[in-house]
């Protein structure tokens, strides 16, 4: 009696060796995002510290560390956070339209065809 095909494949497969995620980059993550909470706790926004740079900074750190780690590569974490980061900048200057964030959408979308074409 013979082994069926798919089931050889599926052997071998999970003999196939897992990248192991490095837990660092959820720790950052998270620490950052603590950071941000607390940025947005604690300072009111009449505070005589320019506190603006700051919470983009943070978002930004914060989800390229939780996107690098979840999705495992770090040009989308990258994307990722600059993409929300962005639109964040964008409501904070009013350009509240969805004509920006469709445009955000499909700048993003194209570099990430872009950087992930391989000639």
């Amino acid at each position: 009696m013979s082994i069926p095909v798919s089931i050889l494949n599926y052997a071998t497969l999970n003999k196939m060796k897992r990248r192991k995620k490095p837990i660092w980059l959820l720790f950052l993550g998270f620490l950052f995002l603590v950071l941000f909470l607390y940025l947005i706790v604690f300072f009111s926004p009449e505070s005589s510290i320019n506190m603006l740079p700051f919470f983009f900074i943070l978002i930004f750190t914060s989800l390229f560390f939780l996107f690098f780690f979840l999705l495992s590569n770090f040009r989308r974490g990258i994307f990722i956070g600059l993409f929300v980061s962005v639109y964040l900048l964008l409501r904070f200057l009013d350009l509240t339209h969805i004509f920006f964030a469709i445009m955000l959408l499909i700048l993003f979308i194209t570099l990430e065809m872009f950087f992930s074409y391989k000639k």
